[in-house]
């Protein structure tokens, strides 16, 4: 029996510490301790916790749960070689294969939704402690700016482009009414505000304020936040109406049109046309809903009014203008035939003026004149029609006294009368402190309103005089 040389024993010692191994006695590291110091080799490090590498391992994941912006690959790690065992629907990847991915340590899983991730490592049949945490999709990419254009059927088949702060991005031209998507990159903090724009006018450029526009959005970007930095989603609506709205559009016909004249039109509570008028309420009413400032030579008017709450309404056009004495007012109206608003739908109504103008003189004796020597009046003007409803019209006017006579005198006109109807026509002052604005609309929306009209035109489609002389 051969006897092991000091080498061989020194050797032993060296490879006893550089691995002691979980599972040496006791004694054995002694021994290894020994040799050492007998070689002139240091005694250390010895570990002395029993079945250390049978202890299951841990696992780490990067980046830790949280936001994130775009997509992100997390990365799993055990603490010594092993198989991570990972889910990503909810499953127990420990008692469920449903749905479960595995792979050697590092182990990488990709994500571009919130997800919550349960995992674990395992080793030698040791399984470590199931981890669970949620990566948050904060938004886009950073830098970015994402989502769709919704376009309604006024917008149909006409250019659509969408600015970003003073930068256009053309959409092209929808043959129907459909979602664009978009995206911006590359952007930096700070606010931006987001435009669609739709060809009104059909020349061929994207002009803000003169073409259709939707409201702007506007967005503040940060990239150092997660949840700033990569908006995305974001829906802008051209002549669509949100979910659950509805939308009205069509075609108001002005012949003739005046130059730069306000032409709009609002949508009204059937009630605020019929019983118990209050002229204030309406005349608020009248402000809102779609407008546009008339042209020379362009007779055809489209509109569209959105995010109407499902129901009946009066549809309401107006035209607003300078007559003699001030602003004019022409509007039609029919409380008879209301229109139904539907959620998610397009109701179409289209409307008509006429190309007949009436125009006269006033002379109004000291019994109905206002006193003062100037004074402010109407010529209120209604046309009736079961068909076409009421057109009522306001003509200011100011009066001059004649002071040897003590007659007062003014001239009235107004335009887009109907052809081929009965005008009647009143005079409303401010005599005796009375408000010739609120009598004259009441008097005109009101068939049943007391009060005998002045004069009565019969319109063909020509322009009409009607002088009127009151005592």
């Amino acid at each position: 029996m051969r006897l092991p040389t000091l080498g061989s024993l020194c050797s032993l010692a060296s490879a006893l510490r550089a691995r002691p191994g979980p599972s040496s006695p006791v004694g054995s590291l002694v021994v290894a301790a020994f040799l050492a110091l007998s070689c002139g080799q240091k005694p250390g490090p010895f570990s002395f916790e029993p079945n250390a590498e049978l202890a299951p391992p841990g696992v780490h994941a990067t980046p830790p749960a949280g936001p994130f912006n775009g997509t992100v690959k997390v990365i799993f790690e055990a603490d010594r070689p092993a198989t991570i065992y990972v889910s990503t629907n909810g499953e127990d990847p420990r008692n469920s294969s449903i749905g479960r991915l595995s792979g050697p340590s590092p182990f990488e899983v990709e994500i571009s939704a919130t997800t919550t991730i349960k995992y674990f490592a395992s080793v030698g049949g040791k399984d470590g402690e199931l981890e669970e945490g949620t990566w948050v999709r904060a938004g886009g990419p950073k830098g970015t700016i994402s989502g769709v254009v919704v376009v309604g059927g006024f917008a149909v088949g006409k250019e659509v482009g969408l600015f970003r702060n003073t930068t256009l991005e053309n959409l092209g031209k929808p043959m129907m009414p459909t979602e664009i998507p978009f995206l911006f990159e590359g952007l930096r903090t700070g606010t931006h505000r987001l435009t669609a724009i739709s060809d009104r006018n059909d020349d061929g450029n994207l002009i803000p304020f003169l073409d259709f526009q939707s409201a702007t959005t506007t967005i503040d970007l940060d990239l150092s936040d997660p949840f700033k930095a990569g908006p995305e989603n974001i829906r802008i609506y051209l002549g669509a109406s949100g979910s659950g709205l509805g939308t009205l559009r069509g075609t108001i016909t002005l012949p003739n049109p005046p130059a730069l004249q306000n032409l709009q039109i609002s949508v009204l509570d059937p009630a605020a046309l019929t019983g118990g008028l209050d002229p204030a309420a309406l005349l608020q009413q009248l402000q809102g809903g779609y407008r546009i400032i008339t042209t020379p030579g362009e007779s055809e008017y489209p509109y569209v009014i959105t995010d109407l709450m499902p129901g009946r309404v009066t549809p309401v056009p107006s035209l607003l203008g300078f007559g003699n004495g001030g602003i004019a007012l022409n509007l039609l109206a029919n409380p008879l035939q209301p229109v139904t608003i539907h959620a998610d739908e397009e109701t179409i109504a289209n409307f008509a003026f006429g190309p007949v103008t009436i125009s006269g003189d006033l002379a109004l004796g000291s019994m109905s004149a206002p006193t003062g020597g100037l004074g402010f009046g109407i010529v209120a003007a209604r046309a009736v029609s079961i068909t076409d409803g009421v057109q009522a019209v306001l003509m200011p006017v100011i009066f001059t006294q004649d002071t040897m006579t003590m007659t007062s005198r003014a001239t009235y006109s107004g335009a887009a009368f109907r052809g081929n109807a009965t005008v009647n026509l009143r005079v409303f002052t401010n005599a005796n402190g009375a408000n010739p604005v609120t009598d004259a609309l009441t008097w005109v929306v009101n068939p049943f309103a007391a009060g005998m009209p002045h004069a009565t035109v019969m319109t063909t489609m020509n322009d009409a005089v009607a002088d009127i002389t009151l005592p």
